[in-house]
């Protein structure tokens, strides 16, 4: 049944696609749909690319979105923020760095929610086409940042074209890195406290605390 299910699915999304989409309306309908969560979960892996050093180093990881706040949990370490304030947990160091949010950072490893702003308006882009997986088609679009003085040169974006979740984000830095990040399982608007995103340190006996605020 399951199957059959996942055969429709695929079916009617290449019925939809055969029409004539635009690619700016793609592009477009991800953006908002992105825009629109008003919070989200998911599970992914973080792979490091060097190519030319042949580095490939991957991990495991979690992340956490409610607006301008988030949860990151990736290669040992836990971010925390709540829009204004970042605390940097070291699990192993059982060390705290807590520091003021800078809006001028753009890295994924700064501030995660950058996977969700407006590709529409802060990218040019390139609609490379259709994947076909297993279990679902998937649209993939090059997106170019305007701003120049970002760290990477360009984004690859995979997204469900049923339901515009991202599958694979691919960054390409301009220091020779590439990092990719593959979503294993997307939730959205799911109930999600304030205080998920605050590192309480009276929670956490035995933390050095590292205040640069």
């Amino acid at each position: 049944m399951k199957q059959f299910l996942s055969l429709l699915l695929i079916l009617s999304s290449l019925v939809s696609l055969g029409q004539s989409v635009k690619p700016e309306d793609i592009v477009k309908d991800f953006s908002s749909k992105m825009q629109g969560l008003e919070s989200l979960s998911a599970l992914f892996t973080f792979t490091l690319e060097n190519l030319q050093e042949h580095i490939t180093d991957t991990h495991q990881g979690k992340i956490l979105a409610k607006g301008k706040m988030f949860y990151l949990d990736l290669m040992g370490m836990e971010v925390y923020s709540d829009g204004q304030t970042k605390w940097q947990y070291i699990k192993e160091a059982k060390e705290v760095t807590i520091s003021r949010m800078d809006m001028s950072e753009n890295g994924f490893l700064d501030d995660p929610t950058t996977l969700f702003k407006d590709y529409d308006k802060n990218f040019k882009f390139k609609y490379i086409g259709q994947q076909k997986g297993k279990s679902r088609v998937l649209h993939e679009v090059d997106f170019f940042p305007r701003d120049l003085n970002l760290p990477y040169s360009s984004v690859k974006i995979q997204f469900d074209a049923y339901t515009f979740e991202p599958f694979l984000i691919r960054y390409q830095g301009k220091d020779g890195n590439n990092y990719i990040i593959q979503i294993k399982s997307f939730k959205s608007n799911i109930p999600l406290r304030a205080d998920r995103f605050i590192f309480d340190v009276d929670k956490h006996k035995g933390v050095e605390v590292i205040d640069m605020r």
